[in-house]
């Protein structure tokens, strides 16, 4: 019989999904996410080390937020999905509460990759990977220039030896909450059922986009997830979710 697999051999082999071709508004029972900046990467954590792996590839160390996630584990083996960005710290979500407005780093979303028909969602699942591939040299080159980022987790992927593709999204997600503390440099993304007041506030903090995913939705790595959209936040208060199509 085989070894069980390593959290690094896990997160080495990871390969992210990317969201599927429905509009926000066709997604059932959605929990809805800011749309985070930066680059998505795949954290392996055990009780006392913790690395970052992309592409197969484990990033350089980034001394801070490795030993934040140390501190925040509660598990024992685990690798979860999130996002190196500035956008955490800028807004303070995922830690107790925004602050104030902020705009968007135009880093993290250059302007020359929103096209007019930016909330067509075939467009979307279309350009997801070229534009977070466009990015990632960016970022990178701007983490090894010191500029500071967090890590939000947005998914967790396997938990003490058991892989959790297949388990309902809205109890991945409460598990990851149970298996990491946030703090200053590590977050927790915040999920929301569709409430106007919560998304527009979301969309006046800077985020250009949300992220619509459906609560019992698995995990489809490598590939689109038909549960998984992506959208604007509404305008105002009353609106309902951001149509995308």
């Amino acid at each position: 019989m085989s070894a069980e697999p390593t959290a690094r051999e896990v997160a080495a082999a990871w390969e992210p999904q990317r969201p599927g071709r429905r509009a926000a508004k066709n997604i059932v029972d959605p929990l809805v996410e800011p749309a985070w900046g930066g680059i998505r990467v795949a954290a392996a954590l055990t009780v006392d080390e913790a690395s970052l792996y992309r592409d197969g590839e484990e990033l350089e160390p980034i001394p801070l937020i490795l030993a934040a996630l140390v501190a925040g584990f509660t598990a024992v083996e685990a690798v979860i999905e999130g996002h190196l960005t500035t956008e955490a710290l800028a807004s303070g979500i995922g830690v107790g509460g925004a602050r104030p407005k902020v705009e968007r780093p135009p880093l993290l979303v250059p302007r020359g990759l929103l096209k007019p028909n930016k909330d067509d969602p075939y467009v979307k699942a279309r350009d997801y990977a070229s534009r977070e591939a466009q990015i990632a040299m960016s970022v990178l080159a701007s983490i090894e220039d010191g500029v500071p980022h967090a890590f939000v987790a947005t998914d967790l992927l396997w938990l003490d030896g058991t892989p959790l593709a297949d388990v309902p999204l809205m109890e991945r997600h409460r598990l990851l909450e149970g298996a990491l503390q946030a703090s200053e440099l590590v977050r927790v993304t915040p999920v929301v059922k569709p409430l106007a007041l919560t998304l527009v506030t979301w969309g006046q903090l800077g985020f250009t986009e949300l992220s619509y995913r459906s609560s019992n939705s698995r995990y489809t790595a490598g590939k689109e997830n038909p549960d998984w959209a992506v959208s604007r936040p509404p305008e105002g208060p009353g609106r309902g979710p951001a149509r995308a199509g």
